[in-house]
């Protein structure tokens, strides 16, 4: 089975291919916000024989707004010609994976003086990603938990207080990492997790300045 999985929830943006559970492909860069053109880059630099791709993976974050949402339409418009399946896993997982602890939490900095939070048990996602206050942050996980982060380098003074793996350095995840998790849990017959980007803020509407 060959998987394409693309994941821009974080500062660092990924594509790869996967085959039969392993990374034949992977490209990463740090993305600059201006464009999105070092994403189509890094795709005609793999050059990869679409009609050979069995299933299409995304990272849902959570994460960037935009990335997450930028990564599900490139997703869905590729899968589409060929009518191939589409898998959503949590970006989360990847970090995790790259942690290989027993018990993790997997934070973020959501702005507004909050943190979204998701712990894990090996690369399962136990407790559902939450919206929370920073000072929230202790009474939310399991005792033992290692804390980890995509976004160390700004929630440096609230990780102070935490075990953190890495010497306290922000994780990224990783397409090629998504990629072999989601062949692990097709083979497993493990189903998708919802096809949308977790997006952890409400929506907010914003008043037009002028009537119409």
């Amino acid at each position: 089975m060959k998987i394409f999985a693309i994941d821009l929830s974080s500062k660092y943006g990924s594509i790869a291919v996967i085959d039969n559970g392993e990374i034949a492909a992977e490209r990463r860069w740090e993305e600059n916000y201006k464009n999105r053109q070092q994403l189509f880059d890094a795709i005609a630099d793999i050059d990869i024989d679409w009609n050979s791709i069995d299933c299409f993976a995304a990272g849902r974050g959570p994460g960037a707004f935009s990335g997450m949402r930028i990564g599900f339409t490139v997703i869905n418009s590729l899968a589409a010609p060929n009518a191939k399946p589409v898998y959503a896993l949590n970006s989360g997982a990847a970090i995790a994976a790259q942690i290989g602890a027993e018990k993790l939490a997997v934070i973020g900095d959501a702005r507004r003086n909050k943190v979204w939070v998701g712990i894990f048990s090996g690369t399962q996602l136990e407790k559902e990603f939450r919206l929370i206050d920073r000072d929230e942050l202790l009474h939310d996980l399991p005792a033992g938990s290692l804390v980890t982060s995509p976004d160390a380098d700004r929630l440096a003074d609230l990780l102070a207080d935490y075990e953190t793996p890495e010497g306290g350095k922000p994780v990224y995840p990783s397409a090629g990492i998504l990629g072999q998790l989601v062949h692990e849990r097709l083979e497993k017959g493990v189903e998708s997790e919802p096809f949308e980007p977790l997006y952890m803020h409400p929506p907010v509407f914003i008043a037009p300045r002028f009537p119409a």
